[in-house]
């Protein structure tokens, strides 16, 4: 019987629960806990199944939980901690002569910051390495061997091993073009998610910018026709590029066209998922509103079965929706961008 081991995910805040059901169907895992609204979800997953964490489309980072305890908010707490860490035989995961640093985050009221808790955490690691090893690791914070985390929640501190080093998953490599309003891909992952499209379905982005989306769903599916459509041909070039530096560009039909006059590239769509832009970008509510009712209305007429938008116009999106007959099917807010945008399904 295979180690299991207890794995910290963090994900984008809101989408908790796609991640969680992810982790348990590719990776067999077992989920202990979702920290919704903080995009961390705690599982326990057979050591033979680390590998496959890199391939999980949803999550942003995973690491080996070495201990989670209780800690308290005064200075002298640290002591505890800095014990705690020296009997956890985090020397194991120090290579010989090999180089580490200490990432911290704190939340929450505390004496101390997340400065003084890498310190602690770090001189703790020094000391155990150097008594037990026989040598000094040296700390390097640009390019470690190993990085340590030590996240103070609240009344809790998490000492875990990074998986993946300082790369976090959600930054793909396929991402050459950077379109200017880029959605995160683990948010691209889930919407397709929520739309309830299957493989199979085609799948259409008529705001595609720089292909996250329908790259998202290349990935996700083998079978389902994808079309990747831009008013501007500058982001449907800068979408080949990065279908093609995704190995997916044979998947996705590329379309220059307008989302107002939808129905006049494309007959009928089982699933749309976009991300249309917010107000805030394009400089006036009034224009944005305008894109919106007209897309909305052409979308409900080649659409068979769902819309998933994410947007800070939520509540215009559900405004004019309800005139051409859609209904809200589900609804969530997200962190992205240092906005709160509302993800939105939308049935016939």
């Amino acid at each position: 019987m295979h180690e299991r081991v207890k794995v910290l995910f963090t994900t984008n805040p809101g989408i908790e629960d796609i991640a969680s059901a992810e982790i348990a169907a590719k990776l067999q895992a077992h989920v202990v806990e979702e920290k919704t609204g903080r995009g961390r979800v705690l599982a326990e997953v057979s050591a033979s199944k680390l590998h496959k964490i890199e391939f999980l489309r949803s999550i942003h980072r995973a690491r080996i939980v070495l201990a989670r305890a209780r800690i308290c908010p005064e200075e002298s707490c640290l002591k505890e901690l800095h014990d705690l860490v020296r009997s956890l035989g985090v020397e194991h995961y120090i290579p010989v002569y090999g180089t580490f640093a200490v990432r911290s985050e704190r939340v929450g009221v505390h004496e101390f910051t997340s400065l003084d808790v890498a310190r602690v955490v770090g001189d703790a690691i020094v000391s155990s390495v150097k008594e037990r090893l026989g040598f000094k690791p040296e700390v390097d914070l640009e390019y470690p061997s190993v990085i340590v985390t030590a996240d103070v929640i609240e009344d809790e501190v998490f000492i875990s091993i990074e998986l993946g080093g300082d790369l976090s998953w959600h930054r793909r490599g396929y991402r050459v073009y950077d379109h200017p309003a880029a959605l995160k891909p683990t948010l691209a992952y889930a919407m397709i998610m929520l739309s309830g499209a299957v493989d199979g379905m085609s799948v259409l982005d008529p705001m595609c910018g720089g292909g996250t989306i329908p790259v998202e769903a290349a990935y996700t599916f083998e079978d389902s026709p994808i079309v990747c459509m831009d008013k501007s041909p500058r982001h449907i070039r800068g979408a080949v590029v990065n279908a093609k530096a995704a190995l997916v560009d044979k998947r996705i039909k590329f379309l220059v066209g307008d989302a107002r006059r939808l129905s006049s590239y494309v007959r009928s769509v089982d699933v749309i998922v976009s991300n249309p832009p917010y107000g805030i970008r394009m400089g006036s509510p009034r224009r944005v509103r305008e894109l919106y009712r007209k897309f909305v209305a052409e979308a409900a007429n080649v659409v068979e079965k769902s819309i998933t938008l994410i947007t800070t116009e939520h509540e215009f999106v559900k405004e004019v929706s309800e005139e051409v007959g859609l209904k809200v099917s589900h609804e969530r807010t997200v962190a992205h961008g240092g906005l709160y945008p509302h993800i939105i399904v939308l049935s016939l």
